[in-house]
């Protein structure tokens, strides 16, 4: 039993952060709280000429 944890480097590849987003922008609530899908409808019309083909 040489190894007790688990290394933070899996594969040699250091972890990145992943700076997850805990606030709606769209609301200012957190996340995990209540019901968001109006939030997203909101968020994808503001942001679907990102997506939109020339």
């Amino acid at each position: 039993m040489k190894h007790l944890r688990r290394t933070t480097t899996p594969n040699g590849m250091p972890m990145h952060d992943l700076q997850l987003v805990t606030i709606c922008d769209q609301c200012g609530k957190h996340r995990a709280h209540g019901n968001h899908q109006g939030c997203s409808k909101r968020r994808q019309a503001i942001n679907q000429h990102k997506w939109v083909q020339p």
